[in-house]
């Protein structure tokens, strides 16, 4: 590796100055200090009160009802038998106090095993094995897709494709709708259709992967901190699931009237609501900060073999150094979170503007405006993290000096690999709509409930209504969890027929879980390809001589990389004109 030092007049008269606000390329990872420290305890003192509210869910929570060995409902449970009793002994005999005076008499029809005002998170307590086993096997395929692009980045990306087309024309297969099979078919014609239209795409996108194993192949310990990262996600999810499922058992006998009808259910309890709020907060901040976690990692090791090989910290340093960086990670956290909150949300309040004609173009305007904010913002966000590991910054200074250092070689300061993340995410949305399908498949079956060949009968509107749920939740699979949260609720209030519309509501859920976990994954690339592009400004801006040609190629293919103008002779460069320094000699 050749380099001019800054500062420092060349023989021919080059006179090359470095901006005064670049960083040394190297990687800080000894004695490293506390930053944003408040952060870190605001953070810390968030998670207890999660947790503390999730166990206290937990322990409030009692199954309301009995079940007969087959699962199918049969009474009221015995610690709300006496609140039942005085609610029904009013001669009341609708809600609950069906299964107070008929010991178990049905609220639906249909023959399905549910009785009647169940839930997604129900179903899920009583059948377990579904959203673990799935989520085990989510976790299954993760492992291997991306063992396998570390080995065979190229032929992985090319089959992802193909796998895709395959499992669609699988599930047209084996339905028994004409209609789904015909729906499957056309999805499985539309990939193959992109396929071949985005084909030179996808092999940049395959390039630039195979570069990244590069590192991972000189520094494979990167693995073992994206496998405990991914242990610690999982561990968040599973919680997460287990205090919201267990929340819509805490609940109490209240007597409701309807336009001077009364009748007897069970309500959830009125510091439900509020808990459960909190809970959703503290998973997607913990998402976001164990996002950023993984990405320290990673950067502190990559950015280490692309500066300095031969000094490099072990993946227990690297893994180590997080505990005085947890500050500026927390923050990092909130921020990405607080984008993508309010992104989806802005987007989920546009449904009036879409409907009429006039109002569509503003809304197509906010929607690419929030997407573009929010874009912004998580790159900036990536790489301030990115430099923080670098120069052990602050938050808000390594922020300054990534936005500025970035500027002076990609227009406005972003960048993004667009191409690679399109088809990491694809890839990852195919997988998660199977595993949905799978899912769907699974619930329909373990509770007999039929839905799958509903769509050629009078239920056909709501089974397609809720595919296009399925599709729509899993490409926003985080605010798709509280969207279906939100319609479990409403539904069970609404009453009966629920085999009707758990199957495919669970499905979305198993879906949306299941594409976080697969985006989680597959981020080690877009990580390490990220670091490597900052590693690059670095080096430019330092003048240092990378012999790597390949990588200047693939940032060179990056739609807003900055084409430098050659120095001229005693000409001393502006930040906006800084270039790598032509090397005088060996």
């Amino acid at each position: 590796m050749l380099s001019a030092a800054p500062d420092t007049e060349a023989s021919g008269g080059n006179i090359v100055v470095a901006p005064e606000d670049s960083v040394p390329p190297k990687v800080e990872f000894r004695d490293r200090t506390v930053t944003d420290k408040y952060w870190g305890a605001l953070y810390a003192l968030f998670y207890v009160v999660y947790l503390s509210l999730g166990f206290v869910l937990v322990s409030q929570s009692k199954n309301p009802y009995t079940y007969s060995e087959n699962g199918v409902r049969t009474g009221i449970a015995d610690h709300y038998l006496e609140d039942v009793q005085k609610c029904c002994d009013d001669g009341l005999a609708s809600g609950i106090c069906f299964f107070y005076y008929d010991d178990g008499r049905r609220l639906q029809s249909g023959n399905s095993k549910f009785s009647g005002d169940e839930g997604i998170f129900d179903a899920f307590i009583e059948a377990p094995e579904i959203i673990f086993g799935l989520t085990a096997l989510t976790l299954a395929i993760a492992f291997a897709w991306v063992l396998a692009l570390r080995y065979f980045s190229k032929q992985v990306v090319i089959l992802s494709e193909l796998c895709k087309i395959a499992l669609f024309i699988y599930f047209g297969a084996i339905q028994e709708s004409s209609e789904t099979s015909t729906t499957c078919y056309v999805i499985a014609f539309f990939l193959a259709a992109y396929a071949v239209w985005a084909r030179e795409k996808i092999m940049y996108a395959a390039k630039v992967i195979e570069k990244s194993t590069i590192a991972m192949k000189h520094n494979p310990s990167i693995f073992v901190g994206g496998i405990l990262c991914k242990i610690l996600f999982a561990a968040n999810a599973g919680f997460f699931i287990f205090f919201f499922a267990e929340s819509f058992n805490v609940v109490e006998v209240v007597k409701e009237d309807y336009y001077g009808y009364s009748y007897c259910e069970f309500k959830p309890k009125g510091y439900t609501r509020p808990f459960s709020v909190v809970i959703c907060i503290g998973y997607l901040w913990t998402i976001f900060l164990l996002d950023k976690m993984r990405l320290f990692i990673i950067a502190g090791t990559v950015g280490s073999w692309h500066f300095h090989p031969d000094d490099k910290p072990s993946i227990w340093l690297s893994i180590k150094n997080i505990g005085p960086s947890f500050g500026t990670l927390s923050v990092a956290g909130l921020i990405s979170s607080i984008a993508d909150y309010i992104n989806k949300i802005a987007n989920r309040n546009q449904c009036a503007l879409w409907m009429c004609p006039f109002t569509t173009p503003l809304a197509i305007l906010l929607c690419c405006f929030g997407t573009c904010l929010k874009s912004f913002i998580m790159m900036l966000t990536k790489f301030s993290v990115i430099l923080h590991v670098f120069t052990g910054q602050s938050f808000v200074g390594s922020g300054k000096s990534a936005f500025k250092i970035l500027s002076r070689h990609f227009k406005g300061g972003f960048v993004t690999e667009v191409t690679s993340v399109s088809v990491l995410t694809l890839t990852n949305y195919g997988f998660s709509l199977g595993i949905s399908m799978v899912a769907w498949k699974w619930i329909d079956d373990r509770f007999d409930c039929g839905t799958l060949s509903a769509f050629t009968g009078e239920d056909r509107l709501m089974m397609w209504a809720a595919v296009v749920l399925i599709i729509l939740n899993t490409w926003y699979p985080i605010l798709g969890i509280y969207l279906l949260i939100l319609i479990n609720s409403m539904m069970k209030s609404y009453g009966s027929n629920n085999y009707l519309w758990i199957p495919p509501l669970a499905a979305g859920f198993v879906g949306c879980i299941s594409m976080i976990m697969f985006k989680f994954l597959s981020a080690i690339f877009l990580d390490t390809i990220d670091t490597m592009f900052l590693c690059f400004a670095i080096d430019k801006d330092n003048n240092v001589i990378n012999p790597d040609n390949e990588l200047a190629s693939i940032v060179s293919k990056v739609s807003n990389y900055i084409e430098v103008p050659t120095n001229e002779p005693g000409k001393k460069l502006n930040e906006n004109e800084f270039q790598t320094a032509i090397p005088v000699s060996d």
